[in-house]
């Protein structure tokens, strides 16, 4: 008898783009919601995330170098006792060259630009927008005015920035934030920049109405596909570079897993400590 998947009732920008890279992940991460265990990259781009939105919530003349420490720090007390940082198993000496990352990361942001000069309106902000059938729903980084009023769409990047010819893909995801935004405030955003602070790199695009358009048609063909995979139990794989970086390795028949065993079998090998 072929299982049946609930649908997921919400859909985010990065939960299109794990579906379009490979179904099969998308069912064990985002319907299933196997466990997984914690990435220090990814980690490490949450603490700075962390830092970054407390930093904004100063007034300007008081977001200084030495605000932007102090906010790391508290970010660091934040995390520590979490299964965000236990579960990475780090040394003291990794520890350390954990949290020098972030430091270094926080100075490359503080390098890139101004946060002083930033007329910053919100900071992690749930946006949400309704298609037929799904709930688009996701959190933006950063929203600001520029000199003229419009709104800008800001997101953190603390990774390596794409080769130019892939920034467009990379730029979806916020043109989904954008959508969303102006479906909640009735307002399209004037320009969406994605900030690699590592390279100190910065892409901009201009929304339009086209785009936002395209992003309603792409988002509902994507969704007709997982509610096609979700009847039919048939979530394929796709083989890539990206194949290297999955937690749920052991289960893609790409590799001689059984997708069948990974609902037992991942809480079993990625066990999470009692809330």
């Amino acid at each position: 008898m072929t299982e049946v998947f609930a649908l997921p009732e919400t859909l985010s920008p990065s939960g299109t783009g794990t579906f379009q890279n490979c179904p099969l992940q998308f069912r064990f991460q985002n319907i299933q919601k196997l466990p997984q265990p914690p990435g220090a990259a990814a980690v490490k781009g949450n603490a700075v995330h962390r830092a970054l939105e407390l930093l904004f919530q100063l007034d300007a003349p008081l977001r200084t170098h030495e605000a932007a420490h102090d906010f790391l720090a508290t970010a660091k007390t934040e995390f520590e006792p979490t299964y965000d940082i236990t579960g990475l198993n780090l040394t003291p000496d990794q520890a350390s060259k954990f949290w020098a990352d972030c430091t270094t990361l926080v100075d490359c942001y503080l390098r890139m630009e101004d946060p002083t000069s930033i007329n910053s309106i919100d900071t992690e902000m749930w946006v949400t927008a309704p298609l037929a059938k799904v709930a688009l729903r996701g959190i933006i980084d950063r929203i600001e005015r520029d000199a003229d009023g419009g709104l800008i769409i800001s997101d953190y990047k603390t990774g390596k920035a794409p080769r130019d010819i892939d920034v467009d893909g990379k730029m979806m995801q916020l043109q989904m934030y954008a959508y969303m935004l102006r479906e909640m405030r009735g307002e399209l955003p004037t320009s969406l920049q994605l900030l690699y602070i590592k390279d100190g790199i910065r892409h901009t695009r201009t929304p339009t109405e086209q785009s936002m358009r395209f992003v309603h048609t792409r988002t509902t063909a994507l969704f007709n596909a997982i509610e096609k995979s979700c009847a039919t139990s048939f979530f394929p794989t796709k083989k890539s570079g990206l194949c290297n970086f999955c937690n749920f390795k052991s289960w893609c028949p790409e590799f001689g897993g059984d997708p069948s065993k990974a609902a037992v079998e991942a809480p079993l090998k990625y066990p999470r400590p009692p809330q």
